[in-house]
Order: C-alpha cells, then structure tokens, then sequence
C-alpha cells in the first residue's frame, strides 16, 4: 500500500481495461497470525521471511491506494486460485 504499513496481494487478473478498484488480499507476518486455515490461508515467503496471504479477506482497494510492486506471488498460483474456489464455490 501507499502508506508503507501494509502489503496486499493482488488477485485480480489485469482486464486490459482499468478500473477504479483492485481485488486484493491482505499479506500478513506469519508470526503475528494464529493457526492457519487450511487451503484458504496462503503461506508465503516474501525475502526469506514467512507471510501469509489471508484469502479470507478479500477487498476491493482503489487502484490509486496500492504501491509498487515488493514481490512476486505467482509461484503460489495454485494455491491463491484453490483459495478463491473455496470462497466462491465451497470447494
């Protein structure tokens, strides 16, 4: 984020279009998160030091609010998607 306090991860696919609002995850320290819920908590490595991404708390952030680029989450591609079924489908 702008503010330098607080990281997302984005999981929104770029449209070719823009649009005001992003759909991103919140990323969290690992060590100042409690236990993990299983495929919808997406354990992550941002440079060698553990973070979460909390799928379970999807939000729509404007495009403006989000900062540059720290890393990338594309290696846990799977996990984020598996993530999203969860959420939307159940499974």
């Amino acid at each position: 984020m702008r503010d330098g306090e607080e990281i997302v991860c984005r999981v929104q696919t770029d449209l070719g279009i823009e649009t005001p609002y992003i759909l991103c995850a919140p990323v969290f320290l690992r060590a100042a998160w409690g236990a993990l819920i299983p495929k919808l908590h997406v354990p992550i490595h941002l440079d060698g030091v553990p973070h979460i991404i909390a799928m379970s708390q999807l939000v729509a952030i404007l495009g403006a609010q989000i900062g540059s680029v720290i890393g990338d989450a594309s290696v846990w591609r799977d996990e984020i998607v598996a993530a999203m079924d969860l959420l939307v489908s159940g499974f």
